[in-house]
């Protein structure tokens, strides 16, 4: 199958590109700014799909808004009536165009009815009235506001709005691939489309997104976070946050609680689902002398070998559980009974564990008791 994409090189094609090239069964044609009509019409003519993309919404000279979003527009139209195979064209148009009124929104609106007029036997047309679209790969001070504002934040620059309780609509990237895949997949018999709801779009006020922003950026390299990452606007928020940090902060250092009997690392840290830390014994030390109320801990033995004792505080029944890194083992402590690890071996033991609650300095639920 042979696919077109122009406008391959700014944001939402970069991604179909990327995405599309790891699709077997499909050659990928592209036009950018570097190309003529005459490679336009040569992709055309080879072309079953294709997806317009390419467009002006940012630029001082007005004819550029209309080269690019209309002309470009009716050249591709008539490039495409000279064909006598069907051509499926997906066209990414705006949301704005039903409610701001300038040169970017006339040119796109003035594109779309060319395109409605010349719907044909051979010609299917499916518009695409994106709203707010973020994600990886956007240009800040450009098209996005959640990239302009993660590049700005994770800078320590200043943010300017003046409408900060406006409501605005987000689609991620990653919806509009979805959306376009299953239309190189399921091919609509109607020749004439318009899409202007999204299913999985979020809506959040200008304020709320700052705050966001700011929490990751702040929280970041404390390990402590608030909100839940693993799904919904919030995971696709800090994953896109991520794609605008400066290199540098790749990587970071993290403190530790260090002695003679090892080391103690905390890793993450969240408000609903405890934290995960890092804990180094030394060869022939002990770590633990202690119990727990209501806390838990469960641990996964990584490098090395020991074993764990338990007592019962109430019954005083002890028990003995040995362990190493070669037999995967995880290895709960139960509230009420106090426990220990020792390290037998002679390398560093190295476990990963989870506990049900973050630390607090001020009310440990941790409280010594030897065995």
């Amino acid at each position: 199958m042979n696919i077109l994409i122009t406008g391959y090189n700014g944001f939402i094609g970069k991604n179909l590109s990327f995405f599309l090239e790891n699709k077997k069964n499909i050659k990928l044609f592209k036009f950018g700014k570097n190309n003529n009509l005459r490679d336009l019409e040569n992709y055309v003519k080879k072309c079953e799909i294709i997806f317009h993309l390419a467009g002006e919404n940012r630029n001082k000279k007005k004819n550029q808004f209309i080269n690019n979003n209309f002309k470009l527009t009716k050249d591709l139209v008539n490039l495409i009536k000279k064909k006598s195979k069907k051509t499926y064209l997906f066209f990414s148009s705006t949301k704005q165009i039903e409610s701001k009124k300038n040169i970017y929104t006339q040119t796109k609106l003035d594109a779309e009815n060319y395109l409605k007029k010349n719907v044909s036997k051979n010609l299917s047309v499916k518009i695409y009235r994106f709203t707010n679209i973020f994600g990886k790969w956007a240009k800040p001070n450009f098209n996005s506001v959640v990239a302009t504002f993660s590049h700005r934040i994770s800078r320590n620059k200043k943010i300017n709005v003046s409408r900060y309780n406006e409501t605005i609509e987000f689609l991620h990237i990653d919806e509009v691939i979805k959306l376009f895949f299953n239309d190189i997949k399921n091919k609509k018999k109607r020749n004439l489309q318009l899409v202007k709801k999204f299913d999985n779009s979020y809506k959040i006020k200008l304020f709320d997104l700052v705050k966001k922003l700011k929490y990751f950026h702040k929280y970041r390299q404390k390990l402590i976070r608030d909100t839940e990452l693993a799904y919904g606007f919030d995971k696709l928020l800090y994953s896109t946050f991520l794609t605008y940090i400066p290199v540098k902060q790749f990587k970071y250092n993290i403190s530790a609680i260090k002695d003679k009997r090892g080391s103690f690392f905390e890793f993450v840290k969240s408000k609903n689902n405890g934290q995960i830390s890092i804990l180094v014994v030394k060869p022939n030390q002990v770590r633990g002398n202690h119990y727990h109320m209501t806390k838990v801990e469960r641990f996964l033995i990584l490098s090395g070998q020991g074993y764990f004792v338990f007592r019962n505080l109430i019954s005083g029944e002890q028990k003995k559980f040995l362990f190493n890194s070669v037999k995967e083992t995880i290895v709960e402590t139960i509230p009420g009974w106090a426990h220990n690890i020792k390290n037998t071996g002679k390398k560093d033991l190295i476990a990963i564990l989870w506990a049900n609650e973050n630390f607090n300095k001020e009310k440990p639920d941790t409280i010594h008791y030897k065995l």
